[in-house]
This record gives structure tokens, sequence and C-alpha cells, in this order.
């Protein structure tokens, strides 16, 4: 067994809190050491109070530590500690490069580097590590950083050298045409808080577009329905809910083949709830799935059945993440619809281990097997595993390609599927927020022309491998940039086009496809955003002329008191294009 394992073999026995034959009085400090920080410290620490993997008594802290002294809440990265026969420094790294391992108790400072060590404890911005001096006592910091660098391998280096083209604006070409819009929401909310998605459906059978709202947020407590006249107009429909929700997203579906649009809502902090429908208004709640906190769901025919199940991606790490682990369910998650919508059966499509996580979630057809794939976002950063492909017999894998598909160095948000570039298989479109390697020394890799860049990428499946190719990109330090992703055929040439909004601009772009995966950016009139936060982008012809309509939530503006909160939801109608921008 190599050195290293073996420091690994004991420094995992001390995670476990049973270090056989040593204590806290068998380890010395070989520089002089500060008292530990105050409680006072603590409220005031820079991003939070610092924790550890789970909660200690002072008794095992020690045991863990097997130092003389407590090292504290923010040690002294200058101090020698001698532990377990050898020599370390508490190194701080910024938690958004790190990489958790399966290993409890262990983390990659940097998660492109093939090296791991020891978690002293974490807060929300940080990680602190024990780095082993004992082959060279006399190391610096700065010199022990300089050395984890060039720890990287050749397959490592050639990642961020690659990926460094891509920390620059990319700009799609221009297109001649001008896409119209109108504002059509009169008798939608026009104050209140609105979040995180909507669904559009015929509720009452009239032949017309509804729009079916989730409950808002810090408000009223149940769903809203609003009938559309199937010219643009919208009116309330008063209906009986059976229980109050929490705010979150909703989709509509017919459950249990009566004809009548049913709703599954994602309820925030919560789980699911799904509510079969008369089509008169009077909904019956079959299921309430708790400790499964979501705000995003989909409805899709899973198991290819014919009954329509829904899948639900986890929002992250929330209060119930251990019942939710506990319970042995993943992040990406379906509830197979059984007995016509009365029973729902539990599948997990993600592995428990893999960090899918957020508010988007979007289906395709990927690899062309005629059954659903998902891509989803992700809140952690260096977080790859969010796209899924189906195995058949309610199976599925990760997608394979490594970085050079779902690169590392991101954040992943707002996605959108469709028939960008072939007929019979859906392309992937993910946005990204991505952030250069902190303290990279440039005479390795130069510094690229942004440190941080927003972008959306296409994911194609059409070939023998899958293939990453990006769309447009721009510099922007904003953690969710991308609020909303989706696609229609806008211009009526019979091509999908992709639409996304952005936080940063308060603007809607759309880009026309060609059919071959190329798209130009049109020009857009109509459509104002205002001041207000906006969740998602929804794509239907509310208003029957065949050309695909935008609908939008908006939440209320922080600072706003509970009666003036001035959210609102609004629909932009498709006037359809003109040449000349």
């Amino acid at each position: 067994m190599s050195l290293r394992k073996l420091i690994g073999c004991v420094l995992s026995v001390v995670i476990a809190g049973a270090a056989p034959g040593l204590t806290a009085a068998d380890a010395q400090v070989t520089s002089e050491a500060k008292p530990a920080a105050t409680a006072k410290d603590a409220k005031t620490a820079d991003g939070g109070v610092p924790r550890y993997i789970r909660p200690e008594t002072p008794e095992q802290r020690k045991e863990r530590l097997a130092t003389q002294d407590d090292p504290g809440l923010d040690p002294n990265p200058d101090i020698v500690w001698h532990r377990f026969g050898r020599d370390y420094k508490i190194v701080k790294f910024e938690k958004r490069w790190a990489k958790y391992t399966d290993r409890p108790g262990f983390v990659k400072p940097f998660a492109f580097a093939n090296f791991t060590e020891e978690l002293y404890q974490e807060n929300d911005k940080y990680v602190w590590v024990w780095m082993d001096l004992t082959t060279n006592p006399e190391t610096t910091v700065e010199e022990q950083q300089a050395a984890q660098y060039r720890k990287l391998d050749e397959k490592q280096l050639e990642f961020i050298q690659n990926i460094r083209e891509e920390f620059s604006p990319l700009d799609p070409p221009k297109s001649d045409v001008r896409l119209r819009f109108e504002n059509s929401s009169a008798g939608l909310p026009a104050d209140g808080s609105w979040r995180n998605s909507l669904a559009v459906a015929d509720m009452n059978g009239d032949g017309f577009a509804d729009i079916v709202l989730p409950p808002e947020r810090a408000g009223r407590t149940t769903p809203s329905i609003f009938l559309g006249d199937g010219k643009g107009g919208w009116k309330f429909w008063p209906t009986k809910w059976p229980s109050r929700l929490n705010y979150g997203s909703v989709v509509a579906a017919d459950f249990d083949k009566d004809k009548h649009m049913d709703l599954a809502f994602g309820i925030h902090l919560s789980g699911i709830a799904i509510f079969l429908h008369d089509g008169k208004g009077n909904f019956r709640e079959v299921e309430r799935i708790t400790n499964y906190p979501t705000r995003r769901l989909l409805a899709r025919d899973v198991d290819n059945d014919g009954w329509m199940d829904v899948v639900a991606i986890s929002e992250g790490p929330v209060q119930r993440g251990k019942e939710l682990k506990g319970a042995g369910f993943s992040n990406l998650r379906a509830y197979l619809n059984r007995k016509k919508g009365e029973s729902w059966e539990g599948l997990n499509i993600a592995d428990t281990t893999k960090r899918i996580s957020g508010d988007w979630l979007a289906s395709g057809d990927f690899n062309g097997d005629k059954l659903p794939d998902f891509t989803g976002s992700t809140i952690f950063f260096n977080g790859v595993d969010t796209m899924y492909l189906s195995k058949g017999g309610n199976k599925y894998e990760p997608v394979a390609g490594g970085n050079d598909i779902i690169p590392f160095l991101s954040y992943y948000w707002a996605a959108t599927a469709g028939k960008f570039t072939s007929r019979d298989r859906d392309d992937a479109i993910v946005s990204f927020t991505r952030r250069w390697v902190d303290r990279l020394d440039p005479k390795v890799v130069p510094l690229p022309p942004l440190d941080h860049v927003v972008g959306i990428d296409r994911i194609t499946f059409t070939g023998d491998e899958p293939k990453r190719v990006p769309i447009v990109r721009w510099g922007g330090k904003s953690v969710v940039n991308v609020t909303g992703v989706n696609h229609g055929d806008f211009d009526g040439d019979g091509k999908e086009d992709l639409v996304y909004a952005r936080s940063d601009t308060r603007q809607v772009y759309v880009l026309l496809g060609d059919g071959r995966g190329g798209f130009r950016e049109a020009a857009v009139e109509g459509i104002d955003l205002g001041t207000q936060h906006h969740y998602d982008l929804m794509v239907s012809d509310v208003n029957g002329d065949k050309r695909p309509d935008i609908v939008m939530m908006f939440e209320a503006e922080s600072g706003t008191s509970f009666s003036r909160k001035n959210g609102k939801v609004e629909v932009f109608l498709n006037r359809g294009p003109v040449k000349g921008k």
C-alpha cells in the first residue's frame, strides 16, 4: 500500500471517530496557535458559520482533529499542526471550485485537479482542508497551492486549455427578420408575486387555451386558473381546491383519461400534489408525495404504458435533504401513474449520489429510442451529472462524453429540448454560468478574455457520439442569468427557433433556426419585461392562430409591501415576422 493510501485509511478512521491508539493529548502543535474564534466572530464570518460534514460533540471534534489546541473557525494558514505523526497546514479554498467525493470527509479543492484532501470544515463560501506538508515542512501556503496546480495531468491541462477558448463572447449572426409581439394580458394578475412555472391547457373543454398558475409566493395559497377566450382575453375561473399549497410549479395532463385536464404541483420545501379534475372546476387530491422538495415538474409517459407520468427535479440541499436521501430518493425522480391516476409509484432516474438539482428540467428523445430522456439544472458548481438517457426497462444512465459535453467550471440553469437538427431526434439546449479558475498560473494557461461567461449550448446526438455546439456567450457575473429557455416556430418557416430570457438585460431573444443546428438572431419588438424578476418562459399558441406565443410570470420586487406586491403574469401574442430590423 502506498504512503498516501495508508494516510487516507488512517484519516478515514479518524473521520469515523475511532482513531486507534491516538487521542488529542498525543498531538502537538509545532507553531504557536491562535485562540479559537468567538461566537461573535462566527456571526460575521464570510460565508456563514463554518461547519463540519455532520454534527459532532466537543469530544468527537477533539478526536477528529487530534490537535492539542482547536484551530478555530478561521485557522491561521501559516500554523503547522502535528497530527497522527505527520505535519499539516489548514488551507482555505473557495467552495465554488470544489468537488465532493464519495468518501465522506474528503473533498477535491479544485474539481479538475487530481488530488483529494481531508476536510477540516466548510461554510457556504469556503472549504478548509488539511494539507499534508510532511514531505516539505517549510512549504508556504502559496507554494503549496502552486505545487497542487503542477499536479494537473496532461488530460486536465488539455481540458483547461480547450475551455479557455470559450471564455470569450460569441454572437450569433443577425437575421433580417423582425418578430412582432403584442401584450395581451387583460384579466391576468397585475400584482402579487408569481413563480416558478405555469401551465397552459384547455381546462374547461371549450377549445381555448387557459393559464394555470401555482399559488403565489407568500400570498394566496391556492392555485389560480384564468380562462382564455381564444382572442387573447382572460377571466378568472372560480374553482374548488381541496387543500392549500406553497408556491412552485404546475403541469397539466389527463392522468385518468377522462378527457379532462388534471394537474400536478411541485411544492417548494415539501413535495408533489396530484389533483384529478371533473372538467367543471372541481379538483380532488389523490396523491401527496412528501419529503421531495421541488419547484419543477414535467408530465411524460416514462414507462411507455400509455399513461402520463410525472417527473420532478429536487430543488436542492434544503432543510429536508436528509429525509429525502434517507428515503432512497434521488434528485431526479419519476412518479409512475398507476390505477388510472389514483396511485403513483416512485422511480429514481438519476443515481442517489448524483448532484442534479434546481428549478429547470427539460425532456426530449435524445438517443432515438422513442422514450423520454432528461436534462436538468444544478445549483452545484462543477455539477456535471445533469443529463440522463433512457436504456429501456425504466432504467437510465448519465450521458457519456465527459467534459467535452457537460464541462466543469460551470453552473447549469434553464434548458429545453427540440428538433433543431434532426426530425427523429431532439437536441438539448442548456444554459450555463462558467467561471475561470482562480489563481491558475498564467504562465501555464494564459488568462482568457473573460473570467466569467454566460451562454447557451446545443448538445446533439445525431452522430455516433454526442457533441456540444456553442450557440451564444457573453460576459456576466450574475449567478443565474438565463431564467428561461424554450422553442417554437416563431417565423413560420417550419423550423424550430430558440427563445430565451436574460435577467441582466431584461430582454427576450429569439434565434431563428435553420433546421441544421444553426441560428440567426431576429429583432424582437413588443416585449417589455420591466424591472421585476422573471421566472421561466412558456411557449404556447394561446389564441389559435398557429403562431407560438409567450407567457411569463414575474415575482414582486424585493422591498415591496405585502399589500402592494408588483409581480404580474403577462402574455405576448406573436403577430408574425416582417423583413427588416
